[in-house]
């Protein structure tokens, strides 16, 4: 895979291109255009999920593009409800997965969400043993706690190189973010523009006039900054892509990014979550 566009991250054996085009609500014939757009464009990496209903259409956004398989890194998800009890349940769901993808492998393959009714002592084995089959080249986690990667790396005999969460600069994940570079595994930061709430905030406002960018570009090269983290922005809109991917580029001042890092704040978060969501870290 050409890293020639944009930087990478390494976990494990994972180089992940530090940022990457979600598609979180992202569906039919726009979903299709979107991802056909930002590989043309360069974009080196895609997530989805089977909770997104869209594979199928990113699968085909994919071949419109023409870009080989070999040249992006493509993440998928798969949902507790995929998963039960029974291991068996995550293989033929990986495997429907890359059906709708239209691809032999995922370069990442995440549980979604950690489920106390879905044991990772059975999950776990199964996502690694996906791994050593070949139809997904890394395994990793989304929206799990401290104590939920904790109990996943038990059971784990390869490495789990990526938690996804909500991050944006108004959320705290301070904790999480130490435990995992202690760990060597990655931060990717879903919602990185907090639901457009960058746009209305004053300071990032002004960092943005300052550097002529928009709040958008702010709060992803804040993201960046850090070596440990990877965005994932999610966009409909063909013309915010470009916008995105020059955010890779842009370099803020550590006073700049110390205004942005006191934003964070304990009712920060901007996605609603399932039930069963665990005890978030601070």
């Amino acid at each position: 895979m050409s890293n020639t566009r944009y930087n990478i991250r390494t976990a494990g054996q994972a180089k992940i291109p530090v940022l990457g085009l979600g598609t979180w609500q992202s569906t039919g014939q726009e979903c299709i255009n979107v991802v056909n757009e930002a590989l043309k464009m360069g974009y080196e990496h895609i997530d989805t999920a089977q909770a997104y209903d869209n594979e199928k259409e990113v699968g085909q956004g994919i071949k419109k593009s023409g870009v080989a398989r070999d040249k992006f890194f493509l993440t998928t998800k798969i949902f507790p409800d995929d998963m039960k009890f029974e291991p068996e349940k995550l293989k033929a769901a990986a495997k429907r997965s890359l059906e709708n993808l239209g691809t032999d492998y995922v370069d990442l393959l995440l549980l979604h969400w950690p489920d106390d009714r879905v044991p990772l002592s059975e999950t776990i084995p199964a996502l690694c043993e996906l791994q050593k089959q070949g139809l997904t080249r890394n395994i990793g986690v989304s929206n799990f706690n401290i104590a939920n990667i904790i109990e996943a790396k038990k059971y784990a005999d390869v490495p789990i190189v990526v938690n996804q969460v909500e991050f944006h600069p108004f959320i705290k994940q301070h904790t999480l973010q130490s435990f995992l570079n202690n760990h060597h595994i990655l931060l990717e930061a879903y919602s990185p523009l907090a639901r457009g709430d960058v746009f209305d905030n004053e300071i990032i406002k002004e960092i943005a006039e300052q550097h002529n960018i928009t709040p958008a570009q702010v709060s992803l090269a804040w993201i960046l900054s850090d070596n440990k983290r990877i965005a994932i922005p999610k966009t409909s809109n063909p013309d915010h892509l470009q916008g995105n991917l020059d955010a890779v580029e842009v370099q803020l001042s550590a006073d700049e990014l110390e205004k942005i890092g006191k934003l964070a704040r304990s009712d920060g978060r901007k996605i609603e979550h399932p039930d069963y969501s665990p005890e978030w870290d601070d």
